[in-house]
């Protein structure tokens, strides 16, 4: 219960303020830019679903169900894009589509991509590997028997997608579809720099603008409020449906098509990933060889560094927290409080501007508890002993990404029988015992697992970073996104591929774990 109102406090923090009010320049943001907010946020949230559902939902189709050249180097590739932070991959198409970039002098006219269909694009081509992953898993579980009888009845591969495959993959598409909503409106560093007002932006222009932190946290409970309304949206449209079949009764053979098919297949992955993988890293490399000697100095290693400790220590901390939350719950079998601590992964539904001006707040306030008391009992006045400090953002990315290392680790403690605990038990053995001899050698892929996501998307993460880091403390992440500030578009290439080369450990793994 403890940590459960930890990891709560600050999400509930932003949610009172919907009663306590906004600041002073309210009426202004009211009339001129929160519509402009919401209008941003529901096309560039539509525009990029849509884009991640149709790439997602084929490629996970093509590699699942077919035989043909590159297949098993293409179904991990398809992951890939997944390494890619939104904001990096936004600035190299700006580069790409830039005066003197690749593609204007390919097609011979610049197009201009800096606006909400740009930022649409960019977040489509970055996000779908989300709806990817979940759609393939589910298409391989598929029962191969329905699939082969559909397709005798109709002799179309078309229909057979359609009529029975994509139906039965709804929860796979949502719950990837869902992922990929919740992207996009934590999504900062892009939407600045497309220069396009989202909620996210709008969150960070009130707080260090307009310096209005009420009418920032404000803003930041109002989108709490529209994703929770998101998540019950998509529970509710699937709560009276059911999409169970048949297990499997065999492992579905790839089906064997026409050579001039199979090319066609070839084709179609590489133009995902010629979009979502090639051109952008390929665009960060020729920048990187450009700027490298001015870039690799002692300043960025030490950035390196502590970009690498951090994620490492909060994604080891993470995983902890998630499993003590796991154990407790099933070695308390009581209901409402297994209840009570899932309710700690939606820190994951909740942008990580949010959830930094949710820990921020109410740590300075207790900050300023602690001085006055110190001060009181001492007769000095201390410096703030929370706020500025590394502990604080280690706490921040906690909350943020609870889910990522939850969901595995509660998928993994389904392979232990309940047996085992009851006969170790018998035995002698205490619950501890239990755990380490047992239990932890059962689920340790899965803790392998869940601990290399959370480093990743660490390793990633800009808004939370923004708001919560010290002021002697710099990430990777920062460090690309200030040069992009800068303008100095070309320098961020190298901090942007060491995240990117960092991101690809956990694909492998990923990867791994679906075959």
């Amino acid at each position: 219960m403890a940590i459960s109102a930890l990891i709560a406090i600050p999400i509930l923090f932003v949610l009172a303020h919907l009663f306590l009010g906004p600041g002073e320049s309210w009426e202004n943001i009211l009339d001129h830019l929160l519509p402009l907010y919401l209008w941003n946020s529901l096309r560039v949230g539509l525009a990029s679903l849509t884009l991640s559902i149709l790439l997602g939902v084929t490629a996970a189709w093509i590699v699942s169900t077919y035989e043909f050249p590159l297949r098993k180097l293409f179904s991990w590739l398809f992951i890939v894009p997944l390494a890619i932070p939104v904001y990096i991959m936004g600035y190299a198409y700006a580069g790409l589509f830039d005066y003197s970039g690749f593609i204007t002098s390919l097609i011979g006219v610049r197009v201009d991509v800096m606006n909400w269909w740009g930022l649409s694009l960019i977040l489509g081509l970055a996000l779908y590997p989300y709806v990817y992953l979940s759609t393939r898993a589910m298409f391989s579980l598929q029962n191969s028997r329905i699939l082969e009888a559909t397709s005798l009845l109709t002799k179309s591969y078309s229909k057979t997608f359609f009529k029975v495959a994509l139906p039965l993959a709804i929860p796979a598409v949502a719950a990837g579809g869902s992922l990929v909503l919740m992207e996009v409106l934590n999504d900062y560093g892009a939407a600045k720099y497309f220069n396009v007002k989202t909620f996210s932006t709008g969150i960070f222009h009130s707080w260090f603008s307009l310096e209005e932190p009420n009418t920032a946290i404000f803003l930041a409970a109002i989108l709490s409020v529209l994703i929770f309304v998101i998540i019950y949206c998509e529970k509710k449209f699937r709560e009276r449906k059911r999409y169970a079949s048949p297990m499997a009764s065999s492992v579905r053979a790839l089906q064997r098509l026409k050579p001039l098919n199979q090319v066609g297949l070839v084709l179609l992955s590489l133009i995902i990933l010629l979009f979502a993988l090639i051109l952008p890293t390929g665009q960060l490399i020729l920048w990187a060889m450009r700027t490298y000697s001015v870039v690799l100095d002692y300043e960025f290693f030490s950035i390196a560094w502590q970009s690498v400790s951090i994620s490492l220590l909060s994604a080891f901390l993470c995983v902890l927290v998630a499993l003590a939350l796991i154990s407790f719950t099933k070695w308390n079998r009581s209901k409402w409080v297994n209840k009570i601590s899932k309710l700690t992964v939606l820190g994951y539904a909740i942008p990580g501007a949010v959830i930094a001006i949710g820990v921020f707040s109410p740590s300075l306030e207790l900050d300023k508890i602690l001085a006055k008391t110190w001060s009181q009992l001492s007769g000095q006045a201390p410096a703030l002993l929370i706020n500025g400090t590394i502990l604080l953002l280690i706490y921040g990315y906690i909350i943020r990404f609870m889910a990522v290392a939850y969901a595995p680790l509660e998928s993994g403690f389904t392979k232990v029988h309940k047996s085992l605990g009851e006969s170790a038990s018998l035995l002698g053995s205490s619950k501890l015992q239990t755990f380490y001899q047992i239990e932890l050698p059962i689920i340790k892929y899965s803790l392998v697992g869940s601990a290399l996501l959370v480093f990743v998307d660490i390793m990633k993460e800009l808004p939370l970073t923004l708001i919560l880091k010290p002021y002697s403390v710099n990430t990777l992440a920062v460090r690309a996104y200030e040069y992009a500030s800068d303008e100095r578009i070309a320098e961020c290439a190298c901090p942007a591929l060491l995240i990117i080369a960092v991101g690809c450990i956990p694909i492998i793994f990923l990867n791994r774990i679906i075959k």
